[in-house]
């Protein structure tokens, strides 16, 4: 069973994100709303992957949180935000993310996201 990190700063979203992982198979060690409890929860319990929101409270954001996490555990990582202007995608293109769903996101648009992003067993 694959273990997956949420980090979303929206309550509901992160249940039902959390939710709907748990219905389909996957354990999620947790629910952060920063970037910097994403980072100390890395360190705590490696994921297999990690699905970050962009914009996050706290002054650092996903794509910063990311781009740490990713050089410190080389952790896999997607992002799950409304956030999808040029500038946003081109930021999160260079820290190499394993996708990138755009929200309001389906149960099979999840699914399948995650599942491409586990399939590849380089980290």
């Amino acid at each position: 069973m694959a273990i997956i990190l949420v980090v979303e700063d929206n309550a509901v979203i992160a249940d039902l994100i959390r939710w709907r992982l748990t219905e389909m198979g996957y354990e999620v060690t947790a629910c952060v709303s920063t970037g910097r409890d994403a980072i100390e929860e890395v360190e705590k319990r490696l994921p297999d992957l990690i699905l970050m929101d962009i914009d996050l409270p706290g002054g650092m954001d996903g794509i910063e949180a990311a781009t740490i996490i990713k050089e410190r555990f080389n952790c896999r990582f997607m992002y799950l935000t409304s956030l999808y202007d040029d500038s946003v995608v081109s930021r999160a293109r260079s820290t190499g993310p394993r996708g990138y769903i755009v929200k309001p996101f389906s149960d099979s648009q999840l699914k399948a996201s995650v599942e491409m992003a586990l399939s590849d067993t380089d980290t």
